[in-house]
């Protein structure tokens, strides 16, 4: 059986609005590639009759983004045929095992892992790719909630996708989690993803936008999402935070930092650390009453 490739060269900024573009098409996986200050997005369809309109689809999708203030240059498409055993392969060998952090092994459910006794095992076949620890912003939110979180702590996870970020935090041993979208088409993945890591019982799912979903004070409130949609929760997040409370923030390019960390310290927030991978940056801050 043939299987058609579609191709998208774009930039970081619009990469996981494309990526997700592409699973709403039905897409039957997704790869991201780093390429300088590009990316590539390579996707999967049957070989049929909707092949051309979905490479239509894309081409007008790529050319609204400007129009939320996204910049998708170059927007490049390409369109190829390939064979299933080929695409197969290299899909999986595209997903080894991730050690992330000091602690988290990330792992498709096809890879048998063998663990060390510290070490926590995170389950996620291989979807959507920003949401399994391949993209720098997952593996910086990752890193710093494994630093910052602790025992019974109640967390919000906002823009969840695939639900990684609650995942970990469940099972690095939060009480309650939080974890909302505001895209009705990654609720079910995320979903999914809880059972199969035996942690939906302490999180809380929900779709909608945001901050407005929150109805409790948390211990630390994580978001991994693009800077400006981060920036303007940030004055709404005191209200949503215990004393002391944190914010891990991703989702942010290396040169939207310092914009963030001023906005950060505008709303009562002292920035403990800021780290970069690539072209992202990760910030961690805590609320000073």
């Amino acid at each position: 059986m043939r299987w058609a490739q579609i191709s998208v060269i774009t930039s970081q900024e619009a990469s996981d609005a494309v990526a997700n573009y592409l699973f709403e098409l039905d897409a039957v996986g997704i790869e991201i590639k780093d390429e300088a200050a590009l990316v590539r997005l390579i996707s999967y369809f049957p070989m049929d009759d909707l092949v051309g309109e979905r490479v239509q689809k894309v081409r007008q999708f790529l050319n609204q983004l400007p129009q939320w203030e996204i910049d998708s240059q170059p927007a490049e498409i390409r369109l190829e045929s390939v064979e299933e055993e080929d695409w197969a392969e290299a899909w999986r060998s595209a997903f080894p095992p991730l050690n992330i952090g000091k602690r988290l092994v990330i792992a498709p459910t096809w890879h048998q892992v063998t663990l060390q006794a510290s070490q926590i095992l995170i389950r996620l076949d291989a979807g959507m790719a920003f949401g399994t620890g391949q993209h720098p912003t997952t593996r910086l939110s990752l890193e710093l909630l494994e630093e910052a979180i602790e025992k019974n702590e109640v967390i919000a996870d906002l823009g969840t996708g695939s639900g990684i970020l609650s995942i970990a935090a469940a099972k690095l041993g939060a009480e309650l989690i939080d974890a909302v979208d505001f895209d009705q088409t990654t609720i079910p993945i995320a979903k999914e993803n809880f059972q199969l890591n035996d942690v939906e019982s302490v999180i809380r799912l929900h779709q909608g936008d945001g901050v407005k979903v929150l109805r409790q004070t948390y211990d630390l409130i994580v978001a991994n999402i693009l800077t400006k949609v981060i920036l303007p929760m940030i004055p709404k997040f005191p209200q949503f935070l215990k004393p002391d409370g944190e914010v891990i923030l991703s989702g942010i390019m290396t040169q939207e930092a310092k914009q963030v960390e001023g906005v950060l310290a505008e709303n009562g927030f002292h920035c403990v650390e800021t780290r970069q991978l690539e072209n992202w940056a990760g910030i961690r801050a805590i609320l000073r009453r």
